[in-house]
């Protein structure tokens, strides 16, 4: 496979236009993601992280919303299990879901780019699966392994793509994500974990790093190969995760129901 430039220039100034070109969507269907760049002033995007920081600290909290402690933090040995009891006061979240539920967090999803864009790829009404923070604490984080989005969420129509946003400057050296262009069309295997599937799919010389800006956002496909390393600064490296998919789309396993956000939000209904 040949080498991908990732075509972005220095992100310095706030995206001027909440549609996306020919060309770019041509690179986002041809190398499995795209820079949209900074869609939200800096201002807002402090506002979030702020937001974030209250919720971690338990100073706001929401009826149901999960949470996960950062295994690096506590030495904890299981990094995958949730909870929805309040928060002791900690920073050291790994990640915290239904985020939708907090106004601020939604104001985000509901961002006229990403109408557009959700519009264009699943249609007129829009559901999340998930809108979660992800954080790798400093001096710390948990490696993610090389994988696709989507098939291990159980929906019953696979979806299109994740919206993802460095809340903090993101760089190879806090763990930033690593992606393999092309791999949407070419990766057989949900969780890319064996060195014979590793030396396949996701080769170093395939690898890029998406080193971004505070701020900026980056649109993959569900089915492009990506992963992180932990975070070997003395700050954290915090970015949050859009979901979006059709709102018909339902857990095959659970029949659970997600919430609507686009052109309107609704919660879970009571029933699920």
């Amino acid at each position: 496979m040949p080498q991908f430039q990732f075509n972005c220039q220095l992100v310095k100034n706030m995206r001027n236009t909440n549609t996306l070109t020919k060309e770019e969507w041509e690179q986002y269907h041809d190398l499995g993601y795209i820079s949209l760049g900074v869609v939200y002033p800096e201002e807002k995007i402090d506002e979030l992280c702020d937001r974030i920081d209250e919720i971690m600290l338990g100073n706001i909290s929401y009826e149901g919303m999960k949470m996960q402690v950062c295994p690096s933090a506590y030495g904890e040995k299981d990094g995958t299990s949730f909870t929805t009891e309040p928060p002791r006061g900690s920073l050291k979240f790994r990640k915290i879901q239904e985020l939708e539920m907090d106004p601020l967090f939604l104001a985000y999803i509901q961002h006229p780019l990403f109408r557009h864009i959700s519009r264009e790829l699943i249609g007129e009404r829009i559901s999340i699966f998930r809108a979660m923070f992800f954080n790798k604490p400093a001096n710390g984080g948990v490696p993610l392994v090389w994988h696709q989005d989507g098939r291990s969420w159980n929906l019953n129509k696979y979806p299109e793509m994740t919206i993802y946003t460095a809340l903090d400057k993101a760089t190879k050296a806090n763990g930033c994500v690593q992606i393999v262009p092309n791999s949407h069309r070419e990766c057989t295997v949900h969780t890319v974990e064996s060195e014979e599937d590793i030396a396949r799919f996701a080769p170093p010389e395939n690898r890029h790093f998406l080193e971004m800006e505070k701020g900026e956002v980056v649109m993959f496909k569900a089915k492009t190969l990506h992963s992180s390393l932990v975070n070997t600064t003395d700050r954290p490296r915090r970015a949050f995760s859009i979901g979006f998919i059709d709102s018909d789309s339902y857990n095959v396993k659970t029949h659970q129901r997600y919430p609507l956000v686009f052109p309107h939000y609704e919660p879970i209904p009571a029933n699920g």
